[in-house]
């Protein structure tokens, strides 16, 4: 085309970069985006976002980090579904601070998060101990309409107990039970498990018996764990109910 004198046009450029892309050509594909800007033509938001996923899958993060800012500079966003895949890519790579920068700068420039945005994000936020930013995607969750899943509640609730903010983790499991968000079976065992961790064993007790009496069947490691920490630290008491609860358990 070039050879015969005919310019391509945006249409042109826009088929070959999605071409490329889908082919996993990744270079020409951005020589295409480069020359498409150089001509003056925008270049597609469909081929940049192909650009990003395939430079995510191929392993090759800080050119889709590099290409992304330069995305969002321009103005361009892009689509959810290609942030959200950047951003896993970036939290499972320990980039945290920068998923968090970007969805920052993207949000602002217009992107409208949804719920696999905060699975992705809240969990990665949540166990780098920025637990005061995990609330605020939580609380922006929220607000977006969306109803929070229990995995959600459980990675501020895990980080709270790592912090030692145990009474805080508690509080925030009555609040999940009281806006109708009840416990699953990996929430209790979870939270029973950061209990004995922290040494609090009553507690990991009383949980224990919500966790039964909500219908969820606790397994025997996890009676034994509680039930030691119990005894040793001198509620005899309360360990031999646990052991009673536990017969009874394996009674039905």
């Amino acid at each position: 085309m070039a050879r015969k004198g005919v310019a391509p046009d945006r249409t042109t450029f826009s088929t070959l970069v999605d071409s490329w892309c889908a082919a996993g050509k990744l270079r020409e594909a951005q020589a295409f985006l480069d020359e498409m800007a150089s001509r003056g033509f925008r270049p597609p938001v469909r081929g940049r976002d192909l650009l990003v996923d395939g430079l995510v899958r191929a392993g090759r993060l800080e050119e889709a980090k590099a290409f992304a800012l330069r995305m969002t500079k321009e103005g361009v966003l892009p689509d959810v579904a290609t942030f959200n895949s950047l951003a896993e890519a970036l939290c499972n790579a320990g980039d945290v601070e920068f998923a968090v920068a970007l969805l920052a700068d993207a949000s602002s420039r217009g992107l409208c998060p949804d719920i696999s945005t905060y699975k992705v994000m809240l969990p990665a936020v949540a166990k780098a101990g920025r637990i005061e930013e995990a609330f605020r995607l939580f609380y922006a969750a929220v607000e977006d309409g969306h109803r929070p899943f229990p995995s959600l509640y459980a990675a501020i609730i895990k980080a709270l107990c790592k912090a030692g903010r145990f009474a805080d983790a508690f509080a925030f499991f009555g609040d999940m039970k009281t806006k109708g968000h009840p416990p699953n079976r990996p929430v209790y065992v979870m939270l029973v498990k950061m209990c004995v961790r922290g040494g609090r064993f009553i507690e990991a007790a009383n949980y224990l018996v919500e966790m039964s009496e909500a219908g969820f069947e606790p397994r025997a490691p996890t009676f034994n764990v509680v039930v030691d920490g119990l005894q040793h630290c001198g509620k005899h008491d309360l360990a031999r109910k646990l052991e009673q609860l536990e017969m009874s358990v394996k009674g039905n």
